[in-house]
């Protein structure tokens, strides 16, 4: 019994849609879950089975896949954003636990995850080393809280850098959300992040962030997403708002980015990007 308890508790934030555009639309990085953010959580791929998810951006596509049969043997993840990624999470004695690498020639990448639910709790911690000779050489760690009273959730976040190639710097990210869940499977947020570099970048600066995703009926979803950014010396803000729409179609989901220079230039294509997902669990 207390095993479905922690399921239910912790389902309003496991949200059943997925994919890079709807991410960015947000611009929340991962103080919500979602499944494209396994590269920084790995132990979340046990939490997201049978997923589906796939983004055409104006530059580049990815895609995504999360296949766990039975939920007892764990879950295989396999992703394609700039690399190829394959990864496996498992959760042993109420702790999940995850890995990843990205097998490629001169481009190597590992990340290390666990992380555990209590009743109105739950703690993630990962460890993630890119080794991309003389392109991207670094090691991070990441550290996430959540706290959930009633529709309330509180999330701190801690995230340390450790960068060689292509720059030679440290950075250490401190931040805080906070979010409240309305509606049917809605949620508001409001954050920030302050960010402290040394070496050979030096730039201390404050990201600010909020915005929601409004269920309109049970078709249509509204999203939007406003970020903020303020240096050192509070120089006038260098800030930035997107929105999106979702349509939702059985265990089917389509996000469009809308693109607001679209406003000003009827000449431009209206959608940024186009994310779908999909929920192959219930089939």
């Amino acid at each position: 019994m207390k095993r479905i308890t922690l399921i239910i508790i912790f389902l309003p934030l496991c949200f059943v849609w997925a994919n890079r555009t709807r991410m960015n639309v947000l611009a929340v990085a991962d103080y919500i879950d979602d499944p494209v953010n396994i590269e920084i959580f790995p132990q979340h791929i046990v939490l997201f089975q049978n997923y589906f998810y796939g983004d055409l951006l104006r530059d580049t596509q990815d895609y995504g896949i999360i296949v766990a049969p039975e939920l007892k043997y764990g879950g295989l993840g396999i992703w394609q954003e700039k690399d190829f990624n394959i990864g496996y999470g498992i959760n042993i004695h109420k702790f999940d636990i995850g890995a990843y690498c990205s097998p490629l020639k001169d481009r190597h990448r590992f990340g290390f995850g666990l992380g555990r639910a209590f009743f109105a709790s739950r703690f993630d911690l990962s460890f993630i080393l890119n080794d991309e000779t003389r392109v991207n050489e670094n090691y991070g760690v990441n550290l996430r809280v959540l706290y959930r009273k009633g529709d309330f959730v509180f999330v701190p976040k801690y995230s340390f850098l450790n960068s060689n190639e292509p720059y030679d710097y440290i950075s250490n990210k401190i931040g805080i959300l906070l979010q409240r869940l309305i509606l049917n499977e809605g949620f508001v947020f409001i954050g920030s992040e302050y960010t402290i570099q040394a070496g050979a970048i030096k730039e201390d600066f404050l990201r600010g962030f909020s915005g929601l995703e409004l269920p309109l009926n049970r078709t249509f979803v509204f999203l939007i997403g406003v970020c903020e950014k303020f240096d050192e010396e509070f120089t006038p803000p260098l800030w930035d708002i997107e929105t999106g729409l979702c349509l939702r179609i059985r265990e089917f989901n389509f996000n469009f980015h809308l693109n607001k220079e679209r406003l000003f230039n009827k000449e431009i294509t209206l959608f940024n990007s186009f994310g779908l997902d999909l929920n192959f669990s219930k089939f």
